[in-house]
């Protein structure tokens, strides 16, 4: 099996701040499936004061049963495709600091990331994660 061909997408940013303004930080304006991403992501943030986690989370934390996404660590980078930046209903995918996400052709919208945790505790964040994102070529 081969490799795709990998190509930079436009971004909007490539951090992704822990605390971001609302909810979600809005990292590219449209996609739209089929299509497959590459994410990658680097860098520590805060889930708490003093207490840090890379992009996969921290497993011995748990997840918080109100969190955005109930599959994911908390701290975890997650993302959503279409909605608002203040939208805490949207259906989300784990990211953690790598993954290739199969988009269908029933997903178009502007590409959402975040830290998994609370609402509630959001202001408790700090820092910011640098991502790369990729999209295969056709």
């Amino acid at each position: 099996m081969t490799e795709p061909t990998w190509l930079p997408l436009e971004l909007k940013t490539n951090k992704v701040n822990a605390k971001p303004d609302s909810i979600w930080t809005l990292v590219c304006e449209y996609i739209k499936g089929p299509m497959k991403l590459k994410i990658e992501a680097s860098g520590t943030w805060e889930y708490s004061p003093t207490k840090e986690c890379g992009a996969d989370g921290v497993r011995q934390a748990g997840v918080p049963t109100s969190a955005l996404n109930n599959a994911a660590p908390l701290g975890a980078l997650i993302a959503k495709i279409g909605g608002s930046p203040a939208d805490i209903s949207a259906t989300s995918f784990i990211v953690g600091s790598y993954v290739i996400l199969p988009i269908t052709d029933a997903n178009e919208g502007a590409l959402f990331l975040t830290m998994n945790d609370q609402i509630d505790h959001f202001d408790d964040h700090g820092k910011e994660l640098t991502i790369v994102i990729q999209q295969a070529r056709s």
